[in-house]
C-alpha cells in the first residue's frame, strides 16, 4: 500500500499524514494535527484569494482616478456617464452635447425643406419641354434674310387633355437673337417667352426654353451668269418661252405672223437689290401681203427670285410687244431691242451692247447664261 493512501481498515495513516486528494475520506478518528494542517491551509488560500480582489479592486480604483479630467487634469476624480457605465475618455456622447442637438436640429429642417421643395417644383407638376421641336422657316436669300417670330415654327410635346397645361401653351412667345441681314450657317437663338406665375398656376415645371438653329437653304445668289445651274437655267428657259408666246400673240393675225426663237440669255446683277434675267429671241416678222419677212430681237425679263432657289416657286416674267405699218417702214415698240434713236436691231453682235445701256438694266453688270 502507498505510504500516503488511506486505509480504511484500520482508520490510520501509514505515516500519519493526510492526501487531500481523497475526497470523502478523512475519518474523524485521524490524527488531529492533519485536520489541523488541512484547515491552515485551507484559510491561506481564502486569505490569498481576498488579497488578490483587493489589489484587483486598487488597480481599477487607481485606474479611474488617473483618467484625465475635463480640465486636462490627471488624478481628478470621474464620475460615472450615460446610465452610470464607465466612459473611458470621461466624455459625454455627441448627440447630447448642445452643438451636436443643434446640428442634428439644422440637419433635419434641411431635410424637410428639400421634402417640401421637391413636392412643390417636382411632385404633381408637369414636365414641359418648349424648344426641343423648334425651328426656323425662312425665306429670302443668304446675306440679306430677315426673321421674326412668326418664322418660329414649334409643336410642343405635351398632354392635349391637359387643360391646364394647354393653357400655358398657348400664352408662350418667342425671341431671337438676330433678325437681319442672315445669312446661311449663322446660329440663332431662339428663347421661349413665358410667364413664370402662369407655369406655377397651370402646375407646369419647364424644362427647357431654349435652342439654337443653324440657318440653312437660304437661297444664294449667283456671282455671274456662269454660275447658274443648268436646272435653274432650264426652269428659266421655260418660263421665258412661255412669256414670249404670250407676247407675240397680239402680233399674230390677218396682217402678221411671228415666229419667236431662242438666242441668248443674261444675268444681270446688282450689288444691291435684285438681280435680273433677259431671254432674248430672235423674232421673224412675215408680213402676209407681200409674203416677205425680216428678224429683229426681242426680250421679256424676271426680276425677282433670280437665285438658286428660282426652281422652287414660280416666277413672273414682263414683256410686251407689238407692231404697226405707217407706209412701207416698219416700227416696232414695247420689248424690241433697239437703239437709242429708237432703230431696231437685227444685228446679233450689238445684243448685250445694247441691253447694257437699257435704262431699265443700267448700273447692273452682264454676263451671259449657259441654257
Amino acid at each position: 500500500m502507498d505510504n500516503n493512501q488511506f486505509d480504511p481498515n484500520n482508520g490510520s495513516q501509514s505515516n500519519g499524514s493526510f492526501n487531500s486528494s481523497q475526497t470523502g475520506s478523512y475519518d474523524a478518528h485521524s490524527n488531529a494535527g492533519n485536520y489541523n494542517a488541512y484547515s491552515q491551509q485551507n484559510n491561506y488560500q481564502n486569505y490569498d484569494n481576498n488579497a488578490q480582489q483587493y489589489d484587483q479592486s486598487n488597480n481599477f480604483n487607481s485606474q479611474q482616478y488617473n483618467q484625465p479630467n475635463d480640465f486636462g487634469n490627471n488624478g481628478g476624480y470621474v464620475p460615472p456617464q450615460g446610465n452610470g457605465a464607465y466612459q473611458p475618455n470621461g466624455k459625454m456622447p455627441f448627440y447630447k452635447t448642445t452643438k451636436g442637438i443643434i446640428i442634428i436640429a439644422l440637419a433635419l429642417v434641411l431635410v424637410l425643406g428639400v421634402v417640401y421643395w421637391g413636392y412643390n417644383n417636382i411632385f404633381g407638376f408637369t414636365k414641359i419641354d418648349l424648344a426641343k421641336n423648334i425651328s426656323l422657316n425662312l425665306t429670302g436669300e443668304s446675306g440679306t434674310a430677315t426673321a421674326s417670330s412668326i418664322n418660329v415654327k414649334n409643336t410642343v410635346d405635351y398632354d392635349k387633355s391637359n387643360e391646364k397645361a394647354s393653357n400655358f401653351v398657348k400664352a408662350i412667345s418667342y425671341r431671337l437673337n438676330k433678325y437681319v441681314g442672315i445669312k446661311n450657317g449663322d446660329k440663332i437663338k431662339v428663347t421661349v417667352i413665358f410667364s413664370e406665375s402662369l407655369a406655377k398656376e397651370c402646375k407646369v415645371k419647364v424644362t427647357n426654353a431654349e435652342k439654337t438653329v443653324t440657318v440653312s437653304g437660304l437661297a444664294e445668289r449667283f456671282e455671274d451668269g456662269s454660275k447658274v445651274s443648268s436646272e435653274v437655267a432650264s426652269k428659266m428657259k421655260t418660263d421665258a418661252d412661255t412669256k414670249m408666246q404670250q407676247m407675240v400673240s397680239s402680233i399674230n393675225g390677218t396682217t402678221w405672223e411671228a415666229t419667236p426663237t431662242f438666242h441668248s440669255m443674261y444675268l444681270a446683277k446688282t450689288t444691291s437689290g435684285n438681280d435680273y434675267a433677259i431671254a432674248v429671241y430672235d423674232l421673224k416678222l412675215l408680213y402676209k401681203q407681200t409674203n416677205k419677212s425680216v428678224h429683229y430681237y426681242v426680250y421679256t425679263y424676271c426680276m425677282t427670285g433670280i437665285n438658286s432657289n428660282y426652281a422652287k416657286n414660280a416666277k413672273v416674267w414682263s414683256g410686251y410687244t407689238s407692231v404697226s405699218i405707217i407706209g412701207s417702214n416698219l416700227y416696232g415698240y414695247g420689248n424690241f431691242l433697239q437703239t437709242s434713236d429708237h432703230r431696231l436691231i437685227s444685228d446679233e453682235s450689238m445684243i448685250e451692247s445694247t441691253i447694257t445701256n437699257y435704262r431699265l438694266f443700267t448700273g447692273r453688270t452682264i454676263s451671259k447664261i449657259n441654257a
